[in-house]
Order: structure tokens, then sequence, then C-alpha cells
């Protein structure tokens, strides 16, 4: 066939810009072969199409039609990223001699942008370009080609190395940067393609760069080392030589003569360095000096063979520590199992051993930069992972490393430690080759922040860095923002500059140093894009990413609010002059090697009297430590304190300030401790969470603390923990002089309590003991929504107002929420008072503060509507997606309305006619918020499912004339409702999850009239927000055809199931299961089953990196099965707890019948083959029989259901077959 450019055809191919011309040789190999090069695969998810024409075949392929000069384009929701190998046929068909046809691989979801290798037997070539430009990565290479003939193209990456062989020979070893993770796909360009089954190998690891011999191979189980009798093999990760190490992996060793070993600091032979060896012969672990196999330190331990453990090592300068964890149910291996101090090895790369046997490892992780951002390319300077960051270090002049393109306008945020002299920058709108653009340069031994314009190395803006930033070794928040011709940059919450640049030209982003610097928590995000992602609020606080819970340690001081709050074991923290607008500072209260930073509070020692300000002043926070490793992770209170207004923190001593009450080792719940100050006694008071009741501490130095009394125990418990206490007196509004105390607690998680609760008492206290104005039959609720958790009051308020910030969450589905980037958000700040109520007695207020009006920026309003059952609605010209509604309404005492509604939140969306409902009852007096059609609820079980998720609180009125005068305020904002009114003591807080098109508003009354005397609604400006405009929509359904011979299955008890690519998908916090209608006594199911990935088939908008907990998961096949899954048979796979089994759930009660270690991964498909017959069970996988167990109480016939727990599971191709 004659081979040429068609006439007509671009030259760009597959949508690239440029053809390439010339042929070039095959690539030389810049190392040994890939280490996944003679690997297995295994299965990816379909590939759904986002143009062209793709239908699948029976066999696992794919035929593609590209219309003639068009692209036809398919991705999986397959990811890979560091190593991995990614193969299938591509056959162009002989009907197309113009045809292309490509491997897709790090691509984005639309195929947009990643790699793509192609055979294009036209200009008889193979080529390796970038999808988003279209440019050669490297020359094409020709290679004979025709169509109608399939070629095996096989794509190994190893970090920024990219090896394409066809046919088994290697055509292509290159070196790129561009992308590092992205899906694999498939393309086809004018003309028909077909595929074969596609299949994909992936090592789980962050290290790459890996040099290894002959034993090594990567399996679907982890990279495993089968080394001959008494020799050693070894693989050593090259790309990349920490300094700092802190370095952890799964380990199985699985011949009981073997041994594993982990190498760090070594050199490319693995001859250097140190290595920590698990041998389960010997009963030990060892760390060693691997120059000369001097032991350096030793640790007992029954290690079992097969069994999956967790591997960690440490080096930081000349310290060396190894961790060792054996329970991965609840955690332990926190604190170190071996130390050592040596300083023979100073730097080098992390490697893996195996000795006399196999050892398998899996979830690699080297701790290093944590960044959104992905395609660093490195111009000069050595920039390696570190235990705190990413260190940066010039060999000579200025280290530098940049990122063609991220955004113009953006917000670039970052942790910065330099070492002084040293000078440390960041630069946005760089050029595609990283010249040019806005520098900032951080300059810590001159003290200033100057801001250039790299163009003309002119200097634009200078100024000061505040006295308390970039102390040694101290982390400091830097945020740039570039935004059209405005720049300004923060640093530690204070701005250093602010002024105009020249407009946008390039997008890149680089990181300069001048000697040592640590850069950590980089990101770029584009200006429309900051704190806007889904579901994001406009004036509620939040993280731009991460958790936020509990706040702790609120305090005012020096003119600012600090709050801190958690996020996953540490005290984030950010500072505001107005309690509205709140700027990120670097986390205060890291994990320490006491342990996590859990909960706690904060104080201004105003007078030196603990002695630690040397006569000034400052904060001392109050935290709990948590120690895995301990009994219940011997809670204690610990201190820390910070002279230069909380920008900095050191801890008080190294021992707690108050021990757990069970002493050194008790495994008490003592948690959560909240310090205020006795005037009247001239004490500091701590109260702290016991579990089932409350303890008090005294002190007059802040550092010594003895006991008091405690509070709670017996009828006073409702079910539930005690957590996050708060203690403070208040006046009684219009009794003067008299105050009374009110102690505060949250209790969770049970269902008795409907997940959480907020409660108080009020009382008096005598220095010693508090005795309360109630009997526990009257515990008062604080907020009688489902979401106002661990709330806190700030301490030294200027005012003397007291205000509370609560954490809107709720222990049923407190990490659960559909967010992704970004998880949790806490209440508006609250003022509360305490006013008596005729008839009732002491009760709290609580009003948003009175800064919160100053959001309003526009006001829509009625008044004096009547409003019947059959009238319009009289808010249809009101709207708002983050607003305030304040009304008044009249409901006549003859002919009046049994209730009336305010719905917000309206619109038709994704999930259907969405709206929350905030109801008044007249006959019950009471006002319910209402969010079973909010929108999503999926997610969670007790979030929406019924009208016991509803929250009610009794809603007091007064009667005008001839009406009931009710009184309702609601705040309303991207993802919650916060009602509050009445006479002030009651308040509603609920998450809702609408669409962000959902902004309608209405009015309506039932069983009569109701009038509304008046109305407003505010439209409330964002406080952190840099764009009006939020996301307009929703994420798309998911896309793909799950094959399965259920039936029409039936969801229970909730969650999300749909088809996708990778099968029948169930999305749930807890358990769900799609539940067969048939019933079988015999059966046998096989499917092909995976965890983890995105429940959704496109990327959360603004997605980046996942939520802390991801969407791992783990899932069962139920066999036997009643019709709610209460009893049954589960074969279960769970890659968190690393174990393959099979448990009988009857009666409430869960038997463990059988278990196998499996050191199974997420986003990866195993072949499952499960079956009963009589009393036996067998369970198979990946061809491999791991269970083979037989029942002695057999259940009788069942169901056969498909489960995820917590996280996502797929399953596709189920195949159901009854056996005789």
């Amino acid at each position: 066939m004659h081979k040429r450019l068609a006439a007509g055809l671009t030259a760009a191919v597959l949508g690239a810009g440029l053809a390439g011309t010339g042929a070039a040789a095959p690539a030389a190999a810049l190392g040994a072969a890939p280490v996944t090069l003679n690997s297995t695969t295994s299965p990816i998810p379909d590939v759904a199409g986002t143009s062209g024409t793709w239908t699948r075949t029976a066999q696992g392929g794919y035929t593609a039609v590209a219309p003639s000069g068009q692209n036809a384009a398919a991705t999986s929701e397959q990811v890979i990223a560091g190593t991995a190998r990614y193969t299938a046929s591509v056959t162009v068909d002989s009907g197309s001699p113009y045809g292309v046809g490509a491997l897709v691989f790090r691509a984005t979801p639309d195929a947009g942008a990643g790699y793509a290798a192609t055979i294009d037997p036209n200009l008889d070539r193979v080529r390796l370009f970038d999808l988003a430009t279209g440019q050669d990565v490297v020359a094409p290479v020709s290679l004979a080609l025709n169509t109608g003939q399939p070629y095996n193209v096989d794509v190994h990456v190893d970090g920024p190395r990219i090896y394409v062989a066809v046919d088994g020979t290697s055509r292509i070893d290159a070196t790129d940067y561009r992308y590092e993770s992205g899906r694999v796909g498939l393309h086809a360009f004018n003309g028909t393609v077909a595929f074969g089954t596609p299949g994909v190998r992936t090592i789980d690891a962050n290290v790459s760069g890996w040099s290894a011999g002959e034993g090594w191979s990567a399996t679907a189980t982890g990279f495993r080392g089968a080394a001959p009798a008494n020799a050693n093999i070894r693989a050593i990760a090259t790309g990349q030589s920490p300094t700092d190490v802190d370095f952890s992996t799964d380990i199985q060793v699985a011949s009981p003569y073997g041994v594993g070993t982990v190498l760090f600091r070594t050199n490319a032979a693995g001859t250097t360095g140190y290595a920590a060896e698990v041998d389960p012969n010997a009963g030990r672990l060892r760390l060693y000096r691997v120059s000369d196999n001097a032991t350096l330190g030793t640790f007992p331990a029954a290690i079992t063979v097969n069994q999956v453990y967790r591997l960690r090592v440490t080096a930081v300068g000349s310290e060396l520590a190894v961790y060792w964890q054996t329970d991965f149910l609840d955690p332990n291996g926190a604190t170190p199992a071996m130390t050592a101090t040596d300083s023979t090895a100073g730097a080098g790369h992390i490697g893996l051993g195996s000795y006399n046997g196999t050892a398998a490892f899996q979830s690699m992780t080297l701790r290093g930069l944590e960044s959104s951002l992905q395609g660093w390319r490195t111009v000069s300077g050595l920039w390696e992972p570190d235990a705190a960051g990413l260190r940066a270090a010039p060999a000579g002049g200025t280290a530098a490393r940049f990122i063609p393109a991220v955004a113009s306008d953006v917000v670039a945020s970052l942790d910065l430690t330099v070492t002084s002299p040293a000078t440390a920058s960041v630069v946005v709108r760089s050029g595609a080759d990283g010249s040019g653009g806005l520098e900032l340069r951080i300059d810590p031994g001159a003290g200033t922040a100057k801001l250039y314009n790299r163009a003309g190395s002119t200097l634009l803006h200078s100024g000061s860095l505040p006295a308390t930033s970039f102390k040694a070794g101290q982390l400091n928040r830097v945020q740039f923002t570039a935004r059209g011709t405005e720049a300004s940059v923060l640093i530690n919450g204070t701005s250093v500059l602010n002024g105009t640049v020249p407009s946008a030209s390039g997008s890149g982003f680089a990181l300069l140093a001048t000697g040592t610097a640590w850069f950590q928590n980089v990101r770029g995000d584009a200006v429309d894009q900051y704190l806007n992602g889904l579901y994001q609020p406009g004036f509620h606080y939040t993280q731009n990413s991460g958790n936020s819970s509990d706040p702790n340690g609120l305090v005012f001081f020096d003119g600012e609010y600090h709050l801190f709050h958690q996020d996953r074991g540490r005290w984030a923290h950010a500072v505001s002059t107005d309690l509205l607008h709140w700027k990120q500072l670097p986390i205060a209260l890291p994990h320490m090697a006491a342990g996590e930073s859990w909960s706690g509070s904060a104080v201004v020692d105003a007078t030196d009297a603990s002695g630690l300000f040397g006569g000034g002043s400052g904060l001392i926070a109050y935290y709990t430590s948590f120690n895995h490793d301990a009994p219940n992770g011997n809670q204690s209170v610990r201190a820390a304190y910070s002279k230069d207004k909380g920008r900095s923190w050191q801890t008080v001593q190294a021992a707690p300030v108050v021990e757990n009450p069970g002493g050194a080792d008790g495994g008490w719940d003592f948690r959560d401790p909240k310090v205020t100050r006795d005037e009247a006694s001239g004490k500091w008071i701590m109260v702290v969470a016991g579990g089932d009741h409350l303890r008090f501490y005294s002190s007059t130095d802040l550092l010594h603390w003895t006991f008091a009394s405690t509070f709670g125990y017996g009828s006073w418990v409702r079910g539930g923990v005690w957590e996050c206490p708060d203690f403070f007196e208040l006046p009684v509004e219009g009794q003067p002089g008299v105050k009374r105390w009110v102690l505060w607690w949250s209790t969770g998680a049970v269902r008795a309590t409907n997940g959480s609760a907020a409660q108080y008492v009020t009382g008096t206290w005598n220095g010693t003991a508090f005795t309360p104005d109630t009997p526990a039959a009257t515990v008062l609720q604080a907020d009688h929504g489902r979401d106002y958790y661990a709330a806190m009051s700030f301490y030294g308020t200027p005012d003397g107002r007291r205000i509370m910030i609560g954490w809107m969450s709720n222990w049923d589905y407190a990490f659960s929420p559909p967010t992704g980037r970004w998880n949790g958000q806490l209440s508006v700040p609250r003022e509360v008072r305490l006013v008596d109520v005729p008839g009732a007695g002491l009760r709290l207020t609580q009003s948003p503060v009175v800064e919160e009006e100053s959001l309003r920026t526009s006001t829509w309003q009625a008044s004096d509507v009547a409003v019947s059952p059959t009238s319009g609605n009289p808010l249809a010209a009101a709207s708002g997606r983050s607003f305030e509604l304040e009304a008044e309404v009249g409901i006549p005492l003859s002919g009046g309305a049994a209730s009336f509604a305010f719905g917000v939140r309206k619109g038709n969306g994704s999930t259907g006619a969405q709206q929350t409902l905030v109801t008044y009852d007249a006959g019950a007096a009471a006002l319910t918020v209402d969010r079973g059609a909010a929108g999503r609820r999926d997610f969670t079980r007790y979030f929406a499912g019924s009208a016991a998720d509803n929250a009610t609180a009794p809603w007091s009125s007064t009667v005008v004339g001839t009406e009931r005068r009710v009184k309702v305020r609601i705040l309303v904002d991207a993802s919650s409702v916060e009602v509050f009114g009445g006479d002030g003591t009651a308040a509603i807080t609920s998450l809702v999850f609408p669409d962000p098109s959902s902004t309608g508003l209405s009015f309506t009354a039932a069983g009569g009239t109701a009038r509304l005397v008046s109305v407003k609604v505010h439209q409330l400006g964002d406080t952190a927000r840099l764009t009006g405009a939020p996301p307009s929509a929703i994420l798309p359904p998911a896309a793909g055809n799950a094959r399965h011979n259920l039936g029409a299955y039936a969801v229970v008890p909730g969650g999300r199931w749909e088809g996708t690519g990778a099968g029948l998908a169930g999305t749930f916090d807890k358990d769900s299961t799609a539940m067969g209608p048939a019933t079988y006594g015999n059966v046998r199911v096989q499917a092909t089953v995976r965890f983890g990935g995105e429940p959704f088939a496109g990327e959360l908008l603004n997605r980046d990196l996942a939520p802390e907990k991801g969407y791992g998961g783990a899932g069962s096949v139920l066999l036997r099965s009643s019709a709610d899954g209460s009893t049954a048979y589960y074969v279960n796979l769970d890659p968190n707890l690393r174990v393959v089994r099979v448990f009988k759930l009857s009666g409430g009660v869960f038997t463990v019948l059988a278990s196998v270690p499996s050191n199974l991964g997420h986003g990866v498909s195993y072949a499952l083959d499960a079956a009963v017959s009589g009393n036996r069970i067998t369970v198979a996988v990946d061809g491999t029989q791991l269970i083979d167990v037989a029942e002695t109480a057999p259940l009788a016939a069942g169901r056969v259901g498909v489960n995820v727990f917590d996280g996502r599971a797929a399953y596709q191709d189920v195949l159901v077959t009854a056996l005789p």
C-alpha cells in the first residue's frame, strides 16, 4: 500500500500542533531495562469515550472510529504515577490507510493533556508526544508498520523515565518531567483502530528510578523480591537522594528463613548507608550500617511469615530510628522500636532488599513535598524530598525549579524555612521555559520581602518581614496573590506588601533558593478556584484543603483572634482581626514525639504567672497528647507556649502537665482540656473530659495543676463519650450583680444522641466544685441541630463578649461529606448570653456576632403579606446562595395556619427537586429543619434518610394583638443552614449539599393563613473567596456499563451505587450493599473487584489532592444473605487491614471463619472467585485459592450481594452461578 500523508488532512496527529519530520533510530536506553518490564498486568476499568465512537469487544478490547481528520479519545479511571507498566495491542484498520492509534497515559480525564505513544503506519513511525501541546517528547522513531497488523505497545514509566517497546523491542527511552500522574486511555485519529485488552501494573511507591537485578517483579500485591538461597538481592530507587529521611512501607516476608530489608541513605549499589531488616527466623528487627555490617540496634519481635507489617525508618542528622507497626485496625508503631546515633552516611537513596527467600513491599512512601502541582523541572541545584518538605540546595549560584504552566491570576501559598543568609523565592507568571515572571524574594537576613519583575530585573515593591517570622528552624506561611495588575503578599498572616504589577503574560510557577531552604505545602490555585471548591462556603471558615474539625485554643491576644482547630491530630492555625476574615498560618502543634496533638485550649498569661515569658506576656496552649502505642492513647494534658503571638511554639516540658488519671500507662478517656480564669479564687481552672464525667483542676502558675473535683457520672450520662468541655461565667441579663457559671460539653457518637449533641448546665462554682442549678433530668441542649459539635469560647475577648465557634458536623458522618480536597467547616461565631426565661429558668441565648452584619451587600424585603395555602410564593423574587433571612411571621389566633415553612436553596438539581425546609409547627410550638430533599445525601446513612434525621427545637412565640408572632433568623451558605430565633434560646445547625444552582426561596402556609409581618433577605459577601462565581454545576454522573447478573438489586441500608467503567460501584462511609433478589443455597460468585478511585466519571472540581481518608474502602461479596444483610457470609477483601477473610454475621455477632494476609492495593483490579457449597466456603483471588473453610453451623440459603465499606468498591463482570 502506498503510504503518504493524505491530501487535505492536517499534519497534526491526534490534535497535535506539529507532526515532526525526519526519522530517528531507536532511542538509546538510559539504563537497565525497566523494573516493570516482565511484570504481569491486571485489567483496567473500561475506558469511556470523550470523542469519536467506541465499542467494547467481547474479549475486553476496543474498536475506535475517528472521523476523517478528527480524534477519538477514551480514558479509564485507572491512574498511573511513579512506576508502572501499561500495555495493549494496537491495530490500525486496513481500511484506514492514514489512521493512527495510541496508548494514552498520565492523562487528564478528557485526554486533553498527558502523554501519547502512537503507532502510525502511514508515516512508518512510533511517536511519543505531549497531548496538550502536540510537541514531540523525543524525535519520532522510524519503524516499518502496516495497517491491519496488530502491534503490542508496551509503555513503562519510572519517575520521569518513559520507555516504549513495540513487539518486545525498545523503541523509545526518554526522560520528561511534564506529567507525574494521570489516567490511562486509548486514542485514535483519522480512521478505525482496534485495541487489544489493556493491562496495567503499578508499583505503589512515590520513589522511583529503580535499579534492580534478577528476582524483582511488580505484582498485584506488592513489589516482590525473590532471592536465591543464601543470596541478597537489592532494588534501589536512584531517583531520590534525601538527607533527612522519613520512609515507610508495608513488608511481607513469605519465606520462613528469608529476610526483608529497607535501605536508606544508600548508594546506587546498595553497599553503603543504613538498613533495617525484618527477620522472622531470628524473631527480631535489626538496624545496621551497611558498609561494615555493624549492628546499631536490635528489637525482639514475633514476626509471622506472610503476615503484613509496616516498617518506618527515619534519619534526621545523625539520629536514626526504626518504627514497627503490627496492627492496622488500631494502628500502633508511633514510637520507635529502635534508635541509634551514627553520622557515617549523610544522604543517599532508598532501597529494598531480600535475602534467602521472598519479601514483598507495598505502599512505599517517602515523606517530602506535599503539593497539588505536578510537572516540576529542575534547572539547577539539588532538590530532594526531606522530612520537612522539599529541600533546596544550590550547587553554587541559585537552585531553580519550575512548572511551565499553572495560572496567570494565581494564589501561590507555601510553608517556607530558610537558612540565613540564603534567600528563597516563589515566582508566578513565568514563561513556559521558566524565564521571566514576578518573583517574590524572601531575605530573612535583611528582613525584607521584595517583588521583582524578572523580565528586566526591576524591583517593583518592597516590604519588611514581620519581626516574628523566619527565626531559625521556623516554618512560615507565605501567600502571594497576583490578580490582574494587583499583587499582595501575606507572611504568617501579616500583610507585607501590596501594589501594582505588569498585566499577566505567562502562567508558569517556580521556586528559587540561593542557599538551603525547605518548601512545604506548595499550592498554586487559579484565583477563581481559590477557596472555591464544590460546596465550599462563602462566609464560614474552612481551609483551602485539608480537614477542619474541633475548634481549639480560641483566644484573643494583642489585637488578633486566634483560631486553632484539629486537622488530623494537629493544631491548624488562623488569625483574624474581625472574626470574619481569617488568614492561614502554618500548623502550630504538629504530631510530636509524645503522640498526636488532640484538642485543647489556650490562654493569655498576661502577668507571666508561669515564668515562661521573662516578665512579659504570651500564649500558653493546653492540648491532649494521644500516643497510639499506649493503652487508649494514654491521653494526657501537655502544654506549649509562644512568645511571638502564636507564630512559633515550644513545649513547656517533656512530661504532661496533667497525667492520665490511670497513671503513666493509664488508658482512661481524658482529653480536651479547657482552661479559664476564676477571679474570685484567684486561680486558673482546667476542666477535662473524662468519658462519662468532667474533671476539674486548679493552678496558680498555669504549670502545676491540682485535682479539685468531678462532675457527671450516673444519670447525667445520656449515652456517648463526653468531649470538648467549656467552662465560663456569665452575668444574668437584667439581673445586676447576678452571675452563673456555664458548664458545656459535647457528646457522641451514639444513636441515643442522634450521633452527636451539644449540652450545657448552669450552676455555681465555689473555687473547688461545680453545683448545677438543675437536676440531671434537665440537661439543656445548646443546639438542636445535627451539626454543632465541639464548640468552644474565646478566652480574653477585648469587649468581654462570650463568643463561641463550633464544628459543623456530626460523628455519624464526621469526615464523609462529598467535598473533595477540603473537609469540614466551622459555624459562624456566636455571642452567647444568659437570660432568665419565665417558667423555664436560666438559659443561654445565641446569635451571630454583630460583625456578621457587615457582610450584607444588598437587601430584598417585603412586609405585611398574607399567605394562605393557595397563595403564590411571596419570596419568588428573592434568591441566594450565601444569605441571611430575617423574618417575623404572624399566625392569626383564629383561622391561623397550623404550620408555615420557609424553603431555602430551592431548585431542580441533580437529585431532583431540591429545597431545605424550615418549618414552624404551631401546635407543637416547635421549629424543624428538614433536609430530606436538600441535595446530596447518599454518602452516609443517618444524614437525611428519614424524618428521624430532621432537627427540631422548641420555638417560643409572643402574642401581639390577634396574632401569635414567631421570629426566625436563618443564615444560609453553600452547604449549611443555621437558624436562630424564638426568644433567642433556640438554635439549629444543619449541613446541606444542594447544587450550586439551587438558589430559590419560598414561603408557604398550611391549615390556615399566616402573615409575613416583615421579611428581609440580605445577600452576604464572601470572606475568603476571591471571585464571586462559585462552581455552577455539580459533578457529572458516572459513565460506564456495569456487567452483572444480580438482577434488580436493592441498596441496603443506603449508599450510592452506579454503573461505571469499573463496574457496579458503591460509595458509602459505612456498610452498603447492592443486594440481588434471588435466593441461592449453593452458589458461586465471580467478579473483577477493585477498591478506591474517584466515585465520579469526571474529576472533583478543584480536586487535586484527594481527601485524607481518600476513597479507599474495602468490600465484600455476601453469600446466603438475608434481605438486609444482617445475616450472611461475608467474603471480605480489605486493603486497609491487608487481609482476605470470610466472616459470618448473625444476630449482630461477627465470627471470623478464616483470614489470610494479603497486601491488596487500592486502584488495582483483582479476580475474585467465591463459592459456598454445603458447609464449605472457598475463596480464590487472581487464580490462587486462599481460603477453604468448613462451617459447623452453616446458613441454609439466602441472597447474593456486593458490598462497600468506608470508601468505594466496584464489581465488574459479576457472574452469579447456582451450584448443585
